[in-house]
């Protein structure tokens, strides 16, 4: 099954990097570009997902990509990952 959930990039120009936040999940991580940060948060969701899956955890589902993204000044996309 494939899930999406809703990331939102910030940019800090003293470090010159992002972060890349999955709020659901409560998941950051960082990258010095918008695609690093991006492949970074995917690779942190599916590993995320894969343990939760593995030790029967409750994961939160995902905010309705919309509602980020009309909250938010910031790039949101969306991350996904198969489980």
């Amino acid at each position: 099954m494939l899930v999406s959930y809703p990331c939102v990039f910030y940019y800090d120009a003293e470090s010159n990097s992002y972060t890349a936040a999955i709020h659901d999940l409560e998941l950051f991580v960082e990258g010095t570009t918008v695609e690093e940060a991006f492949a970074n948060a995917k690779e942190i969701l599916v590993t995320y997902l894969d343990y939760a899956k593995k030790y029967d955890e409750q994961v939160n589902e995902p905010t309705p990509f919309e509602e980020v993204k009309n909250g938010n000044k910031n790039t949101v996309l969306l991350v996904d990952a198969q489980i």
